[in-house]
Parts: C-alpha cells; structure tokens; sequence
C-alpha cells in the first residue's frame, strides 16, 4: 500500500546523516574548505589542521563531507592518490582507541592488540607512504575527545607527521562546537592550526525553510505540506531549537509521522504543533492556568484566540481576522498580553508581517484548559 506521506527512503531522506545535493547557506563555507584543502595537496599552501566550529545542528559535519565528495572527485580527475576518513571521536576514549579506530579505518585486518597508540600511528604513515596515498582525516567531536581525555594524540600525530615530511601529506580537519583550538598552550602545536573565516552560526526561519524545502522534495509526496507550515517549523527552530537544522528535520520527520498515523493526505499546523510538544514542552496548560489566576482577561483573550485557530487550518492568521473574532488589536492592553504569550512560547506573534501563529502546544491541549 503507497504510504500517503512518504516517499521511499524518506527516513534516511530526513535524517542528519543524508548528505544532500545542495546546502543552502554554506555554499561559501563548503568554497572554502575546498579551496584550502585542495592548495594543501598541491603545495600551494603548507598544511595545517583545519578547524571548524560552532553551535550543533549549522552544518559543520554535512558541508565538510559535502566537500569531500568534490575533493575526491577532483583528486580523481586529476589523478591524486588520497585516502579520506571521516571519524567521531566521540566514541574514543582514550588516546589509544582514537589511534586504533584511525588504523583500522585503513587497515581493517591489523591486529591493533600490543600496540601502543604512538605505534598504532607509525602503522598508518608506514601504510601511507607505502600506498603513496595523501591523507585527509575529519575527526568529528574534538572537542568533546580534547575536553574529556587528558591527550598527547595531536602532540604525537603532528609529532609523526613531521618526522615523516612530505613522504606523506596528512591533512587534519577538526570538528568541535566550541573552539578547542584556544585550549591549547603550546605555541607549536597552535601554529598547525587554522581558522576557517566564514564561521558556522545558527540558521534563522528562512533558512530553515529554504533546508527543509529540499528535503521535503525528497522525501514527501507531492502537496504533502504547503509553504506556511514549513515556514512554522522554522519560527520554532529558530525559537526553541536554537537554529539547528537537526531539530528542524527531527520536528519536520515527527510532523510526517503524525499525519501518516492518522491517515491523512497532508502535514497541517496541528501535527507539528503535536510534534512540537512531544520534542518539548516549552508551556503547559498548568503555567496557563496560573497565569489565568494572575491576569483573568488573559483567559478571555485565549478563547478567542482558540476560537480563530479552530476556525482555520492555516498556520499563521492575520491580525485582521483575529479582530473578527472580537480581539481588538488596536487596544495596547491586548497587544501587551500577546507580547507576554509571545515571550512564554505559546504564540509566534509577528508584529511587522502583522500576524499570529499557535506555536507552544496543540490545539487540543490548549482546548482542555478550558474545559
């Protein structure tokens, strides 16, 4: 039976892992790690480790791996022999596990048992200018690795490298939410390192959207979901997700979901609303009713604005409509109490484009407050 919502493959579709075609805003990020990895191996550049960092979900991991895929592509046009792993160091705990999980990324048959990690290392340059492959290496999660290990593995990879000189071009692409980078004391170790100049900051809404648009191609059926609702995760994501991209695709995978269980044809506002409230509950029908207790016009003011989301499936309703249902929008009093249920998360209130989305909890919820 053809799913209603889904198309196939849509889970990895939506996943943090699918690497997509296109990368909205990190274009330039992506030119860049291109630009200087590519001037590494060919001596236009001495090489260093190249450091990215920024908060979780802007697109560190999938605009390096994006970028790799173009390196290799260039390298095999231009007949350079490289070896290009992309490791988590979150799941090494030690110096010697992180040496291990590198050499059996390239010689899977090693016995790694009676190795130190410093020789664990010399296997993979011996293998190295054996092969007379480069080497490009991500380690994904630096800093988490740097900050939990009391390590001397970049010391004595550095350390390795130099002793090898350019038999073998090691090239080092460090990944961390924050910058390790400055954590480092040694003036020698610090000159390998380099910056990238276009930073990884959060996404806003429209760039979510812009994200989310290319995935919903992939991954949902035709009018599965319209342009507002997408544009409603992203007011979430940028609010309550912090701009990552990981929490708009994990809002956007649970709003399918939701609606495939209830056999519906299409994403509304209230599946994501319900999505939305499962991920987190930013307010709850007991912080409302205190408020009630607090302000009792507050409560006059929600049920008519629980009468005009009912009335609507639209995600976002315009002030206008908003005053048929008796709220009037000219008063400074209501604009104050909207501000306040902006400010505790239960409405995206958008006074510039002059309109209102429910956004804290679903409908449904917000119904029972008043029951």
């Amino acid at each position: 039976m053809r799913d209603l919502i889904f198309k196939k493959d849509a889970l990895y579709k939506l996943s943090a892992n699918y690497v997509p075609e296109r990368l909205p805003r990190r274009e330039e990020h992506q030119a860049e790690i291109f630009r200087t990895i590519i001037s590494f191996l060919e001596e236009k550049m001495p090489i260093k480790a190249i450091v990215l960092n920024g908060p979780s979900g802007t697109g560190k991991t999938v605009t390096v791996k994006k970028s790799a895929e173009q390196i290799l592509k260039y390298c095999k046009e231009k007949g350079i022999k490289i070896e290009y792993r992309h490791l988590n160091t979150r799941f090494a705990s030690s110096d010697f596990t992180l040496a291990q999980m590198i050499a059996l990324s390239l010689l899977p048959n090693m016995p790694s048992r009676g190795y130190s990690s410093r020789e664990l290392l010399y296997a993979v340059f011996d293998y190295l200018e054996k092969s007379g492959n480069s080497f490009l290496l991500v380690l994904d999660d630096f800093d988490d690795f740097i900050g939990e290990v009391r390590s001397k593995f970049f010391t004595d990879l550095l350390k390795i490298s130099e002793e090898y000189g350019d038999r073998v071009k090691l090239i080092l692409v460090l990944i961390g939410i924050q910058d390790f980078s400055r954590w480092i004391k040694d003036s020698w170790l610090t000159h390998f390192m380099l910056r990238m100049r276009k930073s990884f900051t959060p996404y806003d809404a429209e760039e979510i959207s812009m994200i989310l648009k290319d995935r919903v191609e992939l991954s949902f059926n035709t009018n599965v979901i319209d342009d507002p609702t997408i544009y409603l995760i992203g007011r979430m994501t940028e609010r309550f997700g912090y701009g990552s991209a990981r929490y708009a695709l994990e809002l956007l995978l649970m709003s399918g979901l939701n609606a495939s269980y209830e056999g519906s044809q299409r994403i509304f506002a209230e599946h994501v609303r319900e999505a939305q409230y499962r991920l987190e509950s930013v307010i709850s029908p007991t912080d409302l009713k205190a408020m009630f207790s607090q302000d009792p016009e507050m409560s006059k003011l929600l049920k008519k604005l629980l009468a005009a989301f009912e009335s609507s499936e639209e995600p976002f309703l315009s002030l206008k409509l908003l005053e048929e249902y008796g709220i009037k929008i000219r008063e400074s009093s209501v604009i104050e109490r909207l501000k306040r249920l902006h400010l505790e998360g239960l409405l995206d209130y958008n006074q510039q484009q002059r309109e209102v989305a429910l956004i804290g909890m679903p409908l449904k919820l917000l119904q029972s407050v008043f029951d």
